[in-house]
């Protein structure tokens, strides 16, 4: 399916943050896209962490269906301590200096998964890498197939008990994340022709005072679209978007099927893709 970035159509809701197999997400890609068709959706992006094989594999299916699909990807970095995750929309798949990149974030998932469960073990909980990798069915494997590890296995009682008693940052059997800064994550979305949005800005525990070196460094949009996001917390980041002239996004998060946060949960319109179109398409211009 063509990316097609001119359209005069506003109409119609977008869930620009959803999640399948491919990371941490329960469904495969038929599956959520069957979904969102369901829920009332125009227009998805798919972002699976450090990964983008998702695009792919969802255009025969999103074209079944009659929606619109664009290269999604979220990527996680590490800034003041904190693990910030950089959405980049737009980006070429085929690009070699990110898809090496990619390369590279896997095999630091793996040796950051192997060192938690080997933190665990000698909690004496015996679990094993080859049992959580079975639970990651794509090649970005990460704390949540552990937390279902444990569930299996019956060391704690439900997923979230994982990452309060175990997995969570400052706990028993956390390992710091190891990663670029969202300056080089930034550059590396660009590079790839993206457009870079922060995602989740609240749920990050991103301050306000982060806001204007991330917009020197190239961020163009924020996530003011979120379900942690609600309220006054939501007038927050929505004033902030304003103030530093951000295209505002979001989406569900989506992970799975039961819950609140399914796709088209946030209602949001249509013209954030068009406004991220527009961005799109100034980049090229300046590009050339």
């Amino acid at each position: 399916m063509a990316i097609s970035l001119h359209t005069t159509d506003s109409r119609g809701f977008a869930d620009l943050h959803m999640h399948t197999k491919f990371s941490d997400g329960d469904l495969s890609v038929d599956e959520l896209i069957r979904l969102s068709k369901k829920k009332g959706l125009r227009c998805i992006s798919i972002t699976d962490h450090d990964n983008l094989d998702s695009y792919n594999a969802a255009l025969e299916p999103a074209k079944e269906v009659g929606i619109e699909i664009i290269p999604g990807i979220e990527i996680s970095s590490v800034y003041e301590g904190r693990d910030i995750h950089i959405l980049g929309y737009f980006c070429d798949p085929t690009n070699l200096a990110l898809n090496l990149e990619l390369e590279n974030f896997t095999r630091q998932r793996i040796t950051r998964a192997k060192a938690i469960i080997k933190k665990l073990n000698t909690l004496g909980i015996d679990i094993q890498y080859e049992k959580v990798a079975s639970f990651c069915n794509g090649k970005v494997i990460g704390r949540p197939h552990i937390a279902k590890t444990l569930v299996a296995e019956e060391y704690i009682s439900s997923f979230a008990e994982a990452f309060t008693k175990y997995l969570g940052d400052g706990c028993v059997a956390f390992v710091e994340k190891k990663g670029l800064n969202p300056q080089q994550t930034i550059r590396l979305i660009e590079n790839a022709g993206g457009i870079a949005v922060l995602a989740h800005p609240y749920k990050s525990g991103i301050e306000e005072s982060f806001i204007p070196e991330f917009v020197e460094w190239g961020i163009q949009g924020i996530e003011t679209y979120t379900p942690a996001q609600k309220g006054n917390i939501g007038k927050r980041y929505r004033d902030i978007a304003k103030r530093f002239n951000l295209v505002e996004t979001g989406g569900s998060d989506f992970h799975a099927p039961h819950g609140t946060t399914l796709p088209n949960c946030m209602k949001m319109p249509y013209t954030a893709v068009t406004e991220l179109k527009e961005r799109k398409e100034k980049s090229r211009a300046e590009w050339f």
